[in-house]
């Protein structure tokens, strides 16, 4: 081992250190990463005691992992694991909403009404904005409009439906302050930074992002809850004591001492369920990974991926846990 590479292993393990894949096969004097590079560089991460986050052998040569003790990750997972749920300091923001900012369908002042119909239908709209082609706000159409201007004057016009003073907000302000408007009216037009409009939330829109928002904590919490059952039923507070000297039930635990009681040897067959344990406890570790990850209350949902691994989980434990 060269100078050079031992200094850099040194200097990881006392604090961690970033770099990109390029640069980290650099200190071993490699460009490539293959069969004999690959394994060389892991043994010697190894010996050192380190670890590579992102795994260096799986990802694009310009992405940045970083390089650091395997205890310094141990503590830091710990810490997340302990840390409670956490609520933003910031406001959502009308922004948060992805409608807000997407491109608006909207229909011209010389329209006829029965255009306007057919595209609301076409898009399944409950309304649309009338806006000239200079971008100018004329107004708005909804469906329940038509239907009350129309009880009285069956030949109505375009014009003649049209609100000339539709629920406006800007695309900065603080979105639970609008709410309550935006529920009254069904909708707002967002106005950007230069007053034009540039997206529309509905309370559809509303209601899925609030879902999506809200749905995370819900399944994390049911599959803690189920979990827990499942453990204080099997074993007793001494059992339970193999991760720490204090615990006497498993409220008292974390995601990470879960996955490291339902490891240790002995403890997976006292539970009789009929499915492997590696496998259920590494995706037990994904729901704590995913579980710190949203820790911190964000506007930004799930990703996909992070979605089908909460709902997969939380299925898995209704059928270990039938209770409700």
């Amino acid at each position: 081992m060269n100078d050079k590479l031992k200094q850099f292993l040194d200097e990881a393990a006392v604090s961690p250190v970033e770099l990109t894949v390029r640069d980290l096969l650099a200190k071993w004097d490699v460009k490539i990463r293959n069969f004999n590079t690959v394994p060389r560089i892991t043994a010697d991460l190894t010996n050192a005691n380190l670890t590579c986050d992102p795994s260096f052998d799986d990802v694009d040569l310009n992405t940045t992992v970083c390089v650091s003790s395997k205890e310094a990750i141990a503590d830091q997972d710990e810490t997340d694991d302990k840390s409670a749920l956490s609520f933003p300091y910031a406001a959502l923001f009308v922004s948060d909403i992805p409608s807000a900012s997407r491109e608006v369908t909207s229909i011209p002042p010389d329209a006829t009404l029965a255009q306007a119909r057919t595209v609301m239908m076409d898009h399944g709209y409950s309304q649309i904005p009338v806006i000239t082609n200079s971008g100018v706000l004329v107004g708005a159409v909804s469906w329940e409009r038509i239907g009350h201007i129309q009880a009285g004057a069956p030949s109505a016009e375009l014009s003649d439906v049209i609100d000339p003073h539709p629920s406006t907000i800007k695309i900065n302000d603080d979105l639970l302050k609008k709410i309550p408007s935006i529920y009254e009216a069904g909708f707002a037009l967002v106005r950007n930074q230069d007053d034009d409009i540039c997206g529309i939330v509905t309370t559809a829109d509303l209601t899925e992002q609030f879902l999506l928002l809200a749905e995370p904590f819900f399944l994390i919490g049911e599959i803690e809850r189920r979990l827990r059952r499942c453990i204080d039923k099997t074993f007793s507070a001494d059992d339970l004591q193999v991760v720490g000297k204090k615990i006497t039930s498993a409220n008292g635990m974390t995601f990470g001492q879960y996955v490291r009681f339902l490891r240790t040897e002995g403890i997976w067959p006292r539970l009789s369920w009929q499915i492997d344990c590696a496998l259920f406890t590494n995706r037990l570790d994904h729901i704590r990974q995913v579980r710190n990850e949203i820790m911190h209350f964000r506007p930004d949902p799930l990703t996909p991926n992070q979605r089908e691994r909460l709902l997969l989980f939380a299925s898995w434990m209704r059928s270990l846990d039938p209770q409700p």
